[in-house]
């Protein structure tokens, strides 16, 4: 059981770090980049599963340091 709510608060935290990303992505690109079709395939190609893996080795990383916090 305490694998089960590790594994949920680990994906809860990625979705969090995504949700940011996502959010602070589209506002910049909202202000500084013209809005055309190239412009959306770059970022649905590339972009946004650079913010997919961002999100999880940030959240691996803080679920990482938050484990060894508690554990000392």
């Amino acid at each position: 059981m305490k694998n089960l709510s590790e594994k949920l608060i680990y994906y809860l935290i990625t979705f969090v770090i995504f949700f940011l990303l996502f959010k602070i992505v589209a506002w910049l690109e909202n202000a500084y980049i013209p809005l055309n079709t190239q412009t959306q395939l770059v970022s649905g190609i590339i972009i946004l599963p650079t913010i997919v893996i961002l999100s999880f080795v940030l959240s691996s990383l803080l679920f990482k340091s938050l484990k060894e916090s508690n554990g000392k």
